[in-house]
Formats: C-alpha cells, structure tokens, sequence
C-alpha cells in the first residue's frame, strides 16, 4: 500500500513568531473615560470653591460683639443662652423676636421660622444667619441645645428595684 500523503517541506511551513498572529493590544484610555475624569474633577473643583465661598463663622455672644460692624452683612453662627423676658411674639407663631447672650453681652435675633419645641428662656442656642446694619442677627435657622435630661444622667430610681444583687 502506498503512502498518499504529501509530505511538507520547510518552505511550506509557516515560521513567523505566534505575536505576529495575536492582535495587540491598545494601549491607553478610551477617550469616553478621559471626559468622565475631567467631570469628576470638574465637580470637585466646583464643590470645594463653593464651599469656601460660603465659609460660615461661629462665634460665641460676647465675641461676636466685639467684631462690631465687621460683622455686618457676613452670615454667621453665634451660640448664647436666650435672656429672660427678652422673647417677643406668640408661642406657635412665626416671626419672633429675642435676645442672647454670654458673659455679659447681648444681641437681638429675628427668627420668621417655627422655633424648635424646647425652645424657651434660659435654654442655650445656636442661631445661623445674617447680621443686618442694627446689629441684629435675621437668623435663617436656630438649635436647641438638648436640656440635660438627655444627656444620660444618673438614674433617678431607687437603686432596690434594680433588680436582684448578689452578696
């Protein structure tokens, strides 16, 4: 029986190198994630020179009237106790009107919102807004600090009803 199958020389044979077969691969970003990076720090730009545009300042009373009219006009936080007697204006109404202060200073606050429930005289607050040409705080929100019966204190019941101790 006869042998019917050609045999192949060396010059039939393909010897390129196997990368010359592979497609290479594309270096570098596609240019759809390029503009997507540049958003995001586009963003991050904005957000970071916004917020520093409108930095707020925080002060206690009797340093913020010792800024005089430096602080007109400038939106800040200013932190004092409400003064006794000083709140004007009807309970559950809008538009009131009182007083802070610390360390024998005071400043008049306007406040055309709803006061927080435990809103009352004597009780320390935080008021965020703008000081207008009379030296008045127009505040655009105002906090309570939390009276201290939230604050964890010691148990106020008899310590028998605990329950059981070991001896």
């Amino acid at each position: 029986m006869q042998d019917t199958h050609e045999y192949l020389d060396d010059q039939d044979l393909d010897t390129r190198p196997l990368e010359d077969y592979v497609e290479p691969e594309v270096s570098g970003m596609h240019p759809g994630w390029i503009l997507v990076i540049l958003a995001a720090v586009g963003v991050v730009c904005f957000m970071l020179m916004d917020g520093l545009k409108s930095e707020t300042y925080y002060y206690e009373v009797h340093n913020a009237v010792a800024q005089g009219p430096d602080l007109v006009g400038q939106k800040v936080r200013i932190k004092g106790v409400v003064e006794d007697g000083s709140i004007i204006g009807e309970d559950g109404k809008l538009g009131r009107k009182f007083a802070i202060s610390e360390r024998g200073k005071s400043l008049r606050v306007t406040y055309d919102r709803a006061l927080p429930d435990t809103f009352e005289e004597g009780v320390e607050v935080v008021a965020l807004g703008t000081v207008d040409a009379d030296y008045v705080l127009v505040a655009d929100e105002v906090l309570v600090k939390c009276p201290s019966r939230y604050e964890g204190g010691a148990p106020t019941g008899d310590p028998g009803s605990q329950g059981p101790t070991v001896e």
